[in-house]
């Protein structure tokens, strides 16, 4: 493996553990004092990104690695 292919694993690794946290955070914690629509876009903001980070963040992998194609 490449340079290039760890730092992608390593960006498909931060993306589950944060699907895990923000699922962990969302079932345990009680969000009575804060505006429910807040909450939930806080949610799927987080989501994205996870899936974002688990598909391999290719342009943030581009970004880091301009010249190897």
């Amino acid at each position: 493996m490449n340079l290039k292919e760890l730092f992608a694993l390593f960006l498909r690794m931060v993306g589950v553990l944060g699907i895990i946290i923000i699922v962990r955070h969302a079932l345990a914690s009680d969000h009575i004092e804060t505006e429910p629509v807040l909450v939930f876009v806080k949610w799927v903001i987080g989501v994205l990104v996870g899936l974002y980070f688990i598909r391999g963040a290719p342009l943030l992998v581009k970004f880091a690695f301009p010249a190897s194609t």
